[in-house]
């Protein structure tokens, strides 16, 4: 129970700061390409990197802290921070190959989802 608290409380962090640098971005440019999205997932993509290599290497046994900051904070900032630190962890490992596969499923496969679910609900506002 204790890590579900902890790791919704950085949820609620992340999401909250997400948001916050989200409508910051979009006043400071008004264009038509999600670039704050692109910029917040970038930041979380190098923060997940950062946080895991550091955690790993001063803090190992602080997997509390870890859980906080990775899956609550960055998980609630973006979840593509999650798929880089996975995808980049397997390409370190030698599984070139199934990296490759995560990216290229993920793609395809989140940009599909992402126009069913629309598509159902446009059936369903019908």
């Amino acid at each position: 129970m204790l890590k579900i608290l902890i790791v919704g409380s950085g949820g609620f962090i992340g999401a909250a700061s997400r948001y916050m640098l989200s409508v910051f971005i979009n006043k400071l440019y008004s264009v038509s390409f999600p670039l704050s999205t692109l910029i917040i997932n970038v930041l979380g993509s190098f923060l997940i990197g950062f946080l895991t290599q550091l955690f790993a290497h001063n803090y190992p046994d602080n997997k509390n802290m870890m859980i906080f900051l990775t899956t609550g904070v960055l998980g609630g900032f973006t979840t593509f921070s999650t798929f880089s630190l996975e995808t980049v962890n397997l390409f370190q490992n030698g599984s070139t190959l199934q990296a490759a596969l995560n990216m290229l499923l993920s793609i395809i496969f989140c940009l599909t989802g992402t126009f069913l679910g629309k598509l159902m609900a446009k059936t369903l506002i019908s």
